[in-house]
């Protein structure tokens, strides 16, 4: 039997929604012939409708004015999707590589679009929200201001949170691909989330942790919606299974964290140091490389064990050797979302190696998803607004298989489902080792 070509995997659903909406022409009355899905780093066909070509170091800006005539269907002939995506601060590494996912599924729409001859295009406007709360929730105002009515971003969980209130209050759809945090989790609101929550990587890293061995943790953690919030739920789970827990929280923006590095050391020594004893990093690049260089020079603290989420599987903590070192000495396992792999996956892995020159990180993978489901949920509306963008948002995501799976959602618009890659550090790479399966709480180890 002949294998399905991936490509048309990937888009089969944007071609059913194109033509039940019947946006394939100006005039309605005649359907045009049934487009052959491609690729973006193909040649796109002449088009009466002017493109956007998304690229890597050219994006456009929420200064660009939007055309915003109206087809005779009622979309616009360009229709801006919000890109609210940090690529400074904490997310100066990774976001630029989210941000690369996301384009890539908008460059992939605009070419499928022109060969369906539908007459409007996506129109990416992206903005630096800097892993800023208050200048994400600038960002939201800036966008609301033209009439943005659906943004993917932001990317962290303290930022998603700012924005919630003008989101409600603006009907502006928010999805986030990143943001995990339970600061973030409401009902019925205009805040969708792509990425699996941390009610259930919380829980799930406490399990790993003990059934491991270990009976007493320590962790360190950023003092954000993300960290306290994460720490919280792993601490409460830790000890229902009868473990000890101490807990560090510290500013992120701290110049220097020796003071906390130091104290996390006394709390180790205080516990044991022992086989039974561990540590949980929760940080982000520029905070935990701070963490990690110290804690290198610390010799109890080599001695321990150590876990982290996902937010610790970052190329940035493999780039100075001596990290690297302390990671594998620690035998660092790191919980990040499973990417479960389909015809999909290998089509967004290909497209944006192909492009891009890199393999894309774990959530550029969500970034590219998150693209999807907002320009076909703006298709499934049959109008640019949010609330009815909002109202087909979650059978959209329910009838959707992207790069990362099947996107049902749960009741607080937040990702359905959620099984954990194992991976620790060999050789000066991430590798994945193992997977923690959600249904029957038990871990998979591979190669044993």
């Amino acid at each position: 039997m002949a294998r399905m070509d991936p490509r048309i995997v990937g888009v089969a659903i944007a071609l059913v929604a194109i033509a039940a909406i019947g946006y394939l022409a100006f005039t309605g009355e005649q359907a045009a012939p049934t487009p052959t899905p491609v690729s973006p780093t193909s040649a796109p066909a002449t088009s009466p409708i002017a493109t956007v070509t998304p690229s890597a170091t050219a994006t456009p800006t929420a200064t660009q004015p939007l055309q915003t005539t109206q087809t005779a269907e009622g979309l616009p002939k360009e229709i801006p999707i919000g890109l609210a995506i940090a690529v400074s601060g904490g997310y100066a590494v990774d976001g630029p590589r989210r941000l690369k996912g996301a384009l890539l599924a908008i460059e992939e729409m605009n070419q499928l679009l022109e060969q369906a001859g539908a007459p409007f295009r996506f129109k990416p406007i992206h903005e630096d929200t800097k892993t800023d709360p208050q200048e994400a929730v600038n960002v939201i105002k800036r966008f609301a201001s033209q009439g943005i009515q659906v943004v993917v971003g932001p990317l962290s969980t303290s930022e998603t949170r700012a924005v919630m209130p003008i989101a409600n209050e603006q009907h502006i759809v928010i999805i986030s691909p990143s943001s995990t945090g339970a600061a973030a989790a409401f009902p019925d609101d205009y805040v969708f989330r792509m990425a699996p929550p941390d009610t259930v990587q919380g829980p799930a890293l406490a399990k790993i942790i003990h059934s491991l061995g270990y009976t007493k943790l320590v962790i360190i953690a950023r003092n954000d919606d993300y960290g306290s919030g994460l720490a919280k739920l792993v601490e409460e789970t830790f000890k229902q299974l009868g473990g000890q827990v101490e807990k560090i929280l510290y500013q992120p923006d701290k110049p220097d964290l020796t003071n906390e590095v130091n104290q996390l050391a006394v709390k180790v020594q205080q516990m044991g140091a022992d086989d039974k004893t561990a540590v949980l990093i929760i940080a982000f690049d520029d905070d935990g490389t701070k963490i990690l260089e110290q804690a290198s020079k610390i010799d109890v603290l080599g001695k321990v064990r150590w876990f982290g989420p996902d937010s610790m599987a970052r190329k940035t903590f493999l780039e100075k050797p001596e990290i690297a070192k302390f990671l594998e000495k620690v035998n660092l396992l790191v919980t990040k979302p499973a990417i479960a792999r389909n015809p999909v996956t290998t089509h967004f892995e290909k497209l944006y190696k192909e492009k891009y020159g890199e393999d894309p990180t774990t959530y550029a993978y969500y970034a590219y998803d998150a693209a999807w489901i907002a320009m076909l949920s703006v298709l499934a509306a049959g109008k640019y607004d949010g609330q009815a963008i909002k109202a087909v948002l979650p059978t959209v995501a329910f009838h959707f298989m992207g790069a990362t799976g099947h996107k049902m959602l749960n009741e607080n618009g937040d990702a359905a489902f959620a099984d954990y890659a194992l991976v620790t550090v060999a050789d000066g790479q991430f590798k994945e080792v193992g997977i923690w399966h959600a249904s029957t709480g038990q871990i998979e180890w591979y190669n044993k």
